[in-house]
C-alpha cells in the first residue's frame, strides 16, 4: 500500500510499458518492411529505392534506440530495485550487445544485395546511434556500478 506522502507511478508505469511495448511491434514491422523490399522489388539499384531504404534503416535504428533509451530510463525511476549481481551485468551487456547486433543486420543486408554505398551510409548512421546509445547505458544506467558479491 502507497503512503499518502508517496507518489503513485503505476499510471505512467503502465504508459510507458505500452510506449515500449509500441517500438518494439514498429521495429518489427520495419525490420520486415525492409527485408521485403531488398528481397522482392527488382531494382534495387534505383536512387528511389536505395533512399527508401536509408530511410526505414533510419526508422528501425530510431526505434531501436528510443526502445533501449526509454528502457534504461525507467530502470532509474523503479523504486525497489534487487542488487546488482555480476549475472545481472552479463546479461544488461548481452541485451544491450542483442540491441546493436539486430541492428547491424540491417547494414549487413544491404552489403549483400550488392548495396555498398547504402551499407555504408547506414553503417555510419548506425554507428552514431550505438555510441549515443552505449553513452547513454554507461551514464545513467546502473548495470555497472555497485556490483555486489552474490
Amino acid at each position: 500500500m502507497i503512503s499518502e506522502t508517496a507518489k503513485d507511478y503505476s499510471d505512467y508505469y503502465q504508459v510507458a510499458a505500452n510506449t515500449v511495448n509500441m517500438l518494439a511491434l514498429l521495429s518489427g514491422f520495419t525490420f520486415t518492411g525492409i527485408t521485403i523490399l531488398l528481397s522482392l522489388y527488382p531494382v534495387l539499384g534505383n536512387l528511389a529505392v536505395q533512399f527508401l531504404l536509408f530511410f526505414l534503416a533510419f526508422l528501425f535504428f530510431l526505434f531501436m534506440f528510443l526502445m533501449g533509451w526509454f528502457n534504461t530510463h525507467l530502470m532509474r525511476l523503479a523504486r525497489n530495485r534487487p542488487p546488482v549481481t555480476r549475472q545481472v551485468v552479463i546479461f544488461n551487456h548481452m541485451v544491450m550487445l542483442s540491441y546493436q547486433l539486430i541492428q547491424f543486420a540491417v547494414v549487413l543486408m544491404f552489403f549483400v544485395w550488392d548495396l555498398i554505398y547504402l551499407g555504408l551510409a547506414s553503417g555510419i548512421l548506425l554507428a552514431l546511434f550505438v555510441f549515443v546509445q552505449v553513452r547513454n547505458y554507461f551514464t545513467t544506467g546502473r548495470s555497472h556500478v555497485e556490483v555486489d558479491p552474490i
